[in-house]
């Protein structure tokens, strides 16, 4: 008798475990999970990440004073109804954790008040402006090298003024002050309380206000984001983020076809592998103003401290051929300025001619008769960057030149430049769309890599010319006059043959829209700076 009802129990106590299991598949089928293919990040500090897999991330974890303004307008469709249309745009600025500011006449005091009621993931309590002001200082203080800190230099005092206020007093006017309060590197707020609680082991902790929290990281696999139930712009549609390490391009698209992902983030875009999107029913979504490849010349150390060896580089280098062979049918455009279109004070300028017989004269006149040898040339594995280079390096081998390359991982690649280990680099970014920020963080002095003062700048040309033509901007109140200014400093960053700009591309990513929704034109209906969604909070699964 004992023994029958001992049986039964067991089998009760196993139906019971499998209805469970049942309830709670059903649980996680009824899940919106939107699952991104793209790499790894190597930390979601957003005052110390740099990895772009990581930058393009962050948006879903923080958010910052002011945010890139949502505009609308209304439209007529083709069967008459009227329709409201948005878009982002990264030249102006709304509301996001400040409700509101005033600014003085001269510009340089900015008194913001908080929105309240405004909370931290993790129960780490409301945001008040003590985490704002903590948020900007840990970075200028350069803690752990923090590199965001140049766009913040100009700030010369923070008072908190009550729990929802502070004043920010500037060292002299600013012409882009709302756009560094932006939700992008140097603008994120991070929990004052979870950033001293866990120290350098934030990154894997991260605490922010943002539309998903992090749950777990699974090492070489994936990321979980998970929706914030008080998020202050209201839960958003999506329950679950899952973000996979999948650095192949090929593993990607098999998995957007298969249904494993519903968003990918390919390396390099080719003509080929727009066909295959567009044969799977899936889109390219394109974001302006996107990234351009260039090449900085060690203006400082031999052979590049030599302008007839820069200019031979320049002039060796077949740009079209480049561009026509990764991006053909308009995926990428050669570009006509080392400030890109779609920032302020971008100016086309006549770029050098592909012309190897005279690369070859200048490196003869540069006493390279023999050509030339570059020894461990590091270069990445990660997005255009290998196929870009091993072009490169063909077309300076005919005319003498063998660059001797070693494929590293992207974050060793970042490491050995700022280490300045390869005497020219080849690098791409987006920054915030202002002359004053992209040549100022590639072309002042002050953003030199030097490993032994522990500046990782990303002026890799160690150039010099520039400096007073952007201070000058800095002091310009009148557009017109501040926009000539970057034009000049175009001018003299060509003239002196420091950078050779290759190709400029929009950022995309590819999206299923069968299963993943946007409410945003797939053809640059949103633009941004960090290879992603601006709203991912915006994202919708499609029932």
């Amino acid at each position: 008798m004992c023994g029958g009802l001992g049986r039964l129990f067991v089998v009760l106590v196993m139906q019971g475990c499998i209805l469970l299991g049942l309830f709670a598949s059903a649980d996680a089928a009824r899940k919106k999970i939107v699952k991104i293919a793209y790499e790894e990040q190597e930390t979601l500090d957003p005052h110390v990440a740099i990895l772009g897999q990581t930058q393009a991330s962050l948006r879903i974890l923080y958010r910052g004073l002011t945010r890139f303004a949502i505009k609308e307008a209304q439209e007529t469709a083709p069967d008459g109804t009227e329709i409201v249309k948005q878009w982002v745009t990264t030249t102006e600025v709304e509301p996001d954790l400040a409700k509101s500011w005033t600014v003085s006449d001269d510009g340089t005091v900015w008194t913001f008040k908080l929105r309240q009621g405004v909370q931290f993931h993790k129960g780490y309590g409301e945001l008040t402006a003590e985490d704002v002001k903590y948020s900007f200082e840990r970075q200028m203080r350069r803690e752990r090298g923090m590199r965001f800190a140049k766009n913040l230099d100009v700030i010369q005092d923070i008072t908190v003024l009550g729990p929802h206020t502070l004043r920010i007093t500037l060292k002299q006017y600013d012409p882009v002050f709302p756009l560094r309060m932006v939700g992008y590197q140097q603008g994120y707020i991070v929990s004052k309380k979870a950033a001293l609680a866990f120290g350098g082991e934030f990154g894997w902790n991260p605490v922010g206000t943002g539309p998903f929290t992090f749950h777990r990281r699974l090492p070489r696999e994936k990321i979980i984001f998970r929706a914030f139930e008080d998020y202050h712009g209201g839960r958003p549609a999506v329950d679950e983020i899952h973000w996979f390490d999948v650095p192949e391009d090929a593993t990607k698209l098999l998995g957007l076809e298969k249904g494993t992902f519903d968003i990918a983030l390919p390396n390099v875009v080719t003509a080929d592998l727009k066909e295959q999107v567009a044969a799977m029913g899936a889109v390219l979504d394109e974001r302006g103003p996107g990234g351009q490849y260039r090449l900085y010349f060690n203006t400082i150390k031999p052979p590049f401290d030599d302008i007839r060896v820069r200019r031979a580089f320049m002039h060796a280098i077949d740009r079209q051929a480049i561009v026509d062979t990764l991006w053909s049918d308009g995926l990428g455009t050669v570009a006509s300025s080392p400030l890109p279109p779609g920032y302020f004070g971008h100016l086309p300028l006549e770029m050098p001619a592909y012309d190897p017989n005279l690369a070859r004269q200048l490196l003869a006149e540069a006493g390279y008769l023999d050509g030339l040898t570059i020894h461990d040339y590091f270069i990445t594995k990660s997005y255009g960057y290998p196929k870009i280079m091993v072009m490169v390096q063909e077309q300076l081998k005919r005319v003498g030149v063998d660059v001797q390359l070693q494929r590293v991982e992207h974050a060793t690649y970042h490491q050995n430049i700022r280490n300045n280990l390869n005497p020219f680099v080849l690098y791409s970014g987006t920054r915030l769309t202002d002359g004053d920020v992209m040549l100022g963080l590639f072309f002042h002095s002050g953003e030199a890599p030097d490993p032994g003062t522990g500046n990782k700048g990303t002026n890799f040309a160690h150039y010099r010319g520039i400096d007073d033509l952007l201070e000058e901007g800095r002091r310009t109140r009148n557009p017109e006059k501040r926009a000539a200014l970057y034009h000049e400093a175009q001018r003299r960053i060509m003239r002196d043959a420091v950078c050779l700009p290759i190709v400029d591309i929009p950022s995309r990513s590819i999206r299923h829209p069968a299963r993943v929704s946007t409410p945003f034109d797939p053809k640059f209906g949103e633009y941004t700076i960090h290879n992603f969604y601006t709203y991912p909070e915006l994202l919708a699964v499609v029932e």
